[in-house]
Order: C-alpha cells, then structure tokens, then sequence
C-alpha cells in the first residue's frame, strides 16, 4: 500500500468507477453497497483503499468530494499521441502494434476492438486472448462479416463477445470499415491498421492514441445502440 492511500486510490479508480462510486455514496449507500458499482474482480482492492483513505459512507461529504476530484480529473487528462508502424520499425514517435498491445495487456476491466479484417497472420489473436482470460476483464470484438471470418474469430476468441456486421433490408451486408481499440473505456487507440501481419509489419499505418474517457464511452455506446440492427451476436 503506498504512503499516499489518496494518490494510490486515484491511481486505481477509473474515471467511470470513481463516478459511479461517488454517485451511490451521494444517493446515501452504504459503502459496502456503493461498491457494487466496481467490478467483482476490482471490489476488494477498491474497498482496502477507501478504507486506507479513511473514505466511505461515513464521511459522506469528504468522500463524495474526493471521488469527483478523482473522476473530473481523470476525464480532463486528454493525451493525444501519433503512432505509426513502418518496414523497420522507421517511425520515431510511437509504434503503433506496440500500442495496441501494451494497452490492450494493461486492462482492468474491458477491450473493445474494431477492425475490417482479422487475418490469421496478425498477433491481436493472442493479445485479445489473454485480455479475455483475464478475470474481471470482458473483450467484445466487432468485424466485418464478409471480409473477416466471423466464426473463426469465436472459435479462437471463445471468452470473448464477437459481433460481425449484419445484413441490410436489401440483403447487402453492411461493410463495417471502423478501426479502433477501446481500453478499460478511457483510452481510445484509433488506427488505419487492420489486425493482419502486413498492417502490422509491412505496411505504413497510422493511428492516434486518446486518452479522453468520455470520447471512449462514447464511441462504445454509439457501437453498443448498434446491435440488432448493424451488429448481429455470433
């Protein structure tokens, strides 16, 4: 436990969980309720470090305030980073395949990916499927359901939630050419790069790395009202 249990409980908390917490303590939960809003997987750790900080329903006020301190100042932390992948690794300010993986190994409680091919060749496989084995952390993969093999993409990802694009009302399949990485709905990695080894290795790709919680969420709400009718479940 660090000797700031305030700064280690801001460094744990994400946007949305320190929002949420402060909106249940604020309604007048208990703490032991309010915690019903972090992941099963997170929830004790949160719990140690309330009580480190000697926050929760006890002291309503001061915890409520700390906990919208910590939300506020995380959505406003928005870092925009270029990365690129380049033959021989040519690029100087970031590499793009080593973004997607080292976001998506860090993830505490969800990956959400896009892509318009998932290729056999590409090493999303493995990142995505160590994400999904990760207790507490729910991958959701969309792709397009005629260029990528759908249930290929189920078979190998079985842990994880994978929607390809639908047919239309005349009967064309929706293309479905979105490319982004989503992580633990705070960062946002978009990218011109498909999950294939020549996107990866060969090719000159760019993305932008995002740091801006509420970009996040909102690019996942838009996919999540999408389902039905533009994404169908495998």
């Amino acid at each position: 436990m660090s000797i700031d249990p305030l700064a280690e409980l801001g460094g744990f908390l994400t946007a949305t969980e320190a929002a949420r917490l402060a909106a249940q303590i604020h309604a007048g939960l208990y703490t032991a309720a309010a915690l019903d809003e972090i992941g099963a997987a997170r929830r004790e750790s949160a719990r140690q470090l309330l009580e480190a900080a000697q926050l929760g329903s006890d002291d309503r006020e001061r915890t409520v305030s700390v906990l919208r301190a910590i939300s506020g100042a995380k959505r406003e932390m928005r870092q925009l980073t270029p990365v690129w992948t380049m033959p021989g690794n040519e690029a100087k300010v970031g590499h793009l395949t080593g973004e997607f993986h080292r976001i998506a190994r860090g993830a505490r409680q969800s990956v959400t990916a896009a892509t318009y091919n998932f290729e056999g060749s590409s090493q999303m496989w493995t990142v995505l499927e160590e994400a999904s084995e990760q207790v507490g952390v729910v991958v959701t993969v969309y792709v397009d359901g005629t260029v990528a093999d759908a249930t290929a993409v189920k078979k190998q990802l079985s842990r994880a939630i994978v929607y390809r694009s639908a047919t239309l009302a005349d009967g064309q399949r929706l293309r479905s050419h979105a490319k982004f990485v989503v992580i633990d709905h705070e960062v946002l990695l978009l990218t011109s790069a498909n999950f294939s080894y020549s996107a990866e290795n060969r090719n000159v790709e760019f993305g932008l790395l995002v740091r801006d919680s509420a970009l996040a969420e909102s690019v996942e709400a838009t996919m999540t009202s999408k389902h039905g009718s533009l994404y169908e479940l495998m």
